[in-house]
């Protein structure tokens, strides 16, 4: 885990620079670094899951959208890669479509590539309760791929202050040789000026975990 952050740190540095070099003055650069991890609350303690990636937005678009993705129990990753636009930004309502093709590479991978539809809906209800939606379908791209559909997260929360913020959500999956599996949520959001922390406190098949989320957003013109 600890080579995949200075991986991101180095992509999230050196891509930042590129783009401040490479970029009209006028059109602002926003760079974004996400990473991501979890840990089941039974006694193996050992990550369910370990995420990095990357993407910047200038105006609507966002180009490249990249990542790396690994499970605990496989020796495989899922390596993403993506662009989008934000098609509606309205104040209250925030509206994205991301485009992904992803392709697993490992020893039990067989080369499966799907395709990802993701879109992102994020409503502001009031100044204080906020909701965010994500609802995605895999479509296989080739024979070694499963079709799925996934509620990647359906969240609702309320701001506290101005810094933290906490509430409750529900995360789900089915694919074509696994059956429909629940994951409801509690989460709960710190904001600083060196990022945000997310945590998920979450029910999984096999009983319990906790995720952390962080992401850095910096604005270059």
């Amino acid at each position: 885990m600890r080579s995949w952050f200075v991986v991101a740190c180095l992509l999230f540095g050196g891509t930042r620079t590129v783009a401040a070099l490479s970029d009209p003055p006028h059109l602002p650069v926003v760079s974004t670094l996400v990473l991501r991890t979890g840990e089941p609350l039974q006694a193996t303690h050992k990550l369910t899951y370990e995420l990095v990636e990357f993407s910047q937005q200038r105006g609507r678009w966002i180009a490249p959208d990249i990542g790396i993705y690994g499970s605990s129990d496989e020796s495989d990753k899922l390596i993403f890669a993506g662009a989008g636009a934000e098609f509606l930004f309205r104040g209250k309502i925030d509206y994205t479509q991301i485009l992904y093709i992803s392709q697993a590479v490992g020893p039990g991978a067989h080369g499966a590539r799907t395709l990802w539809i993701w879109p992102v809906l994020d409503v502001n209800l009031t100044p204080r309760w906020m909701s965010e939606v994500v609802v995605y379908p895999t479509i296989p791209l080739n024979g070694a791929a499963e079709a799925g559909f996934d509620i990647d997260r359906a969240k609702l929360q309320y701001a506290f202050t101005r810094r933290f913020s906490a509430g409750a959500g529900y995360s789900a999956s089915i694919y074509e040789n696994c059956a429909w599996k629940n994951k409801p949520l509690a989460t709960a959001t710190y904001f600083s000026r060196a990022g945000s922390v997310e945590f998920w406190l979450e029910r999984i098949p096999a009983g319990a975990q906790v995720q952390v989320r962080y992401t850095l957003t910096r604005s270059e013109h």
